[in-house]
């Protein structure tokens, strides 16, 4: 296995909870900080420290409202031989001994704005509920409309410098030096969620194709839009016979509509931006933008080698039973569907624009996990004493088994796909503008909606709803005021 200091490079990279008061608590701080020694085939790396002060809680709790499905990775109850749950359960009981703690998640089951809206409600009726939310990224605007989260830049141990917080996403989601919701390693999702494109490799032999070659391909800058259209197009096969292109034969390339959200970000496309004086403004209508919708609409209904699946759901099982050599996915789709797969498979970046775009692009889709702190915490050192622990020891020790046991080599084929690995995360991309999408009028999803209406008239969507998106705009500034 290669050696898995790699994954902390690879995750800098990517740019990359809340206790209530009434428990005392006894912290002694000193110059020494928990370390970690990392290890390697050849030599000893240097020192990784999360800088931590040690601290005795005496047993205090520390709660996690985790969304339900997503809650075994932030708590394992015994060890069971699965290499994430086991990594997971030994990163709980080292904090656990280190600080004198009980770390619980609380499984939330409403659904993504369901969970925000009873958190909500507990908030603001003073309910002690949680110390910090793992909640999905798309609708945090209920949160941050309602005030219920803490600003985390005035905690006093969350080091926003540190490689396991995405410096970017951070700094883009703040406004008026407040920032109300982590991104982060503290979280898998926030690496399991990047967009990329699988490949079948037995079908793409059966068109005389060797994965290496695409591979070194893709290496070489030329996996493109236009490369993959003109390989598409060479794929389609008539499977049954009947003359009529259905979800029966076999296809080049398939895709529906909800993966269609990587590609503004695969083309180096902002959605939105800040302006000069620090506030969100809207960058996705440009000319760019308008003749990539036409590209990627050209490969949908255009090409006889691409199959357009209308329903959001389903495309990985229909992968698995061959209906496409290349289907678009997220790497958390290697743990999931595809872990059952009989035909091996390789794993692709999204294309690029053209051949003079610099590098690849892959959007972290919208559902990955954002950490907030309740009003309702009171001891918030605690809170973010511990909430930094976590994605310290999560970056450290349980995202290389995730991503190089796990994602690498158990249910990748061979080095060369771990290096695409590689290269997808390093390229991962974040639009700040999922974090308010379904409040600004489903702007960053304006370049899906097209394609799913069949439509490259993305101007005359804009137009209907600009004065709602720019009211929404200044609302949502007025938010962090």
């Amino acid at each position: 296995m290669k050696k898995w200091i790699t994954m902390l490079l690879v995750a800098s990279m990517l740019l990359s909870l809340a206790a209530c008061g009434g428990a005392e608590t006894d912290t002694t701080e000193n110059d020494t900080a928990a370390v970690v020694e990392t290890e390697t085939e050849t030599e000893t790396e240097p020192l990784l420290s999360d800088d931590l002060p040690e601290a005795d809680y005496n047993g205090k709790s520390y709660r996690i409202a985790g969304f339900d499905g997503y809650t075994d990775e932030f708590f394992a109850e015994d060890l069971t031989g699965e290499v994430e749950n086991d990594a997971v359960f030994n990163r709980n009981a080292r904090l656990e001994e280190r600080f004198n703690i009980s770390i619980e998640v609380l499984n939330m089951t409403d659904g993504a704005g369901g969970n925000y809206k009873t958190l909500v409600k507990y908030v603001t009726a003073g309910d002690d509920y949680c110390d910090v939310t793992a909640q999905e990224v798309w609708n945090l605007h209920i949160a941050t409309a309602a005030g219920i989260f803490r600003n985390w830049n005035d905690t006093k141990y969350i080091n926003l410098e540190k490689p396991w917080w995405n410096q970017l996403i951070n700094e883009n989601a703040t406004f008026n030096d407040k920032l109300f919701a982590l991104t982060g390693s503290y979280t898998v999702t926030y690496m399991t969620s990047t967009m990329a494109t699988y490949v079948n490799s037995n079908l793409l032999k059966e068109y005389g194709m060797e994965q290496d070659a695409l591979y070194s391909l893709v290496q070489e800058g030329g996996w493109t839009l236009d490369y993959m259209g003109t390989l598409a197009a060479s794929m389609y096969k008539d499977t049954n016979g009947d003359g009529i292109r259905d979800k029966e034969d076999r296809y080049g390339y398939a895709a529906n509509w909800y993966y269609s959200d990587a590609w503004c970000s695969a083309f180096d496309i902002p959605v939105t931006g800040k302006a000069a004086d620090g506030s969100l403004e809207i960058k996705l209508m440009q000319e760019k933008t308008y003749d990539a919708l036409t590209r990627v609409y050209q490969l949908y209904f255009e090409n006889e080698g691409v199959y357009f699946k209308e329903s959001w759901d389903g495309l990985m099982e229909e992968f698995m039973g061959d209906m496409a050599v290349f289907v678009p996915g997220e790497l958390r789709n290697a743990f999931n569907e595809l872990r059952d797969m009989d035909d091996p498979f390789g794993v692709l970046p999204n294309p690029k624009y053209d051949e003079n775009q610099d590098t690849y692009h892959c959007l972290v889709a919208d559902g990955y996990f954002v950490i907030g702190m309740p009003t309702t915490v009171q001891d918030t050192d605690f809170v973010s004493m511990i909430t930094e622990a976590i994605a310290a020891e999560t970056y450290i020790n349980v995202y290389p088994v995730y991503y190089d046991v796990a994602l690498k080599s158990k249910y990748s084929q061979d080095e060369a796909t771990a290096a695409m690995v590689d290269l997808i995360v390093g390229g991962a991309a974040f639009d700040v503008s999922f974090m308010y999408g379904t409040y600004m009028e489903m702007l960053p999803y304006m370049f899906r909606g097209c394609l799913n209406e069949k439509t490259t008239d993305l101007v005359s969507k804009y137009t209907k709803v600009e004065q709602k998106i720019e009211t929404a705009l200044a609302k949502i500034y007025a938010m962090y005021e």
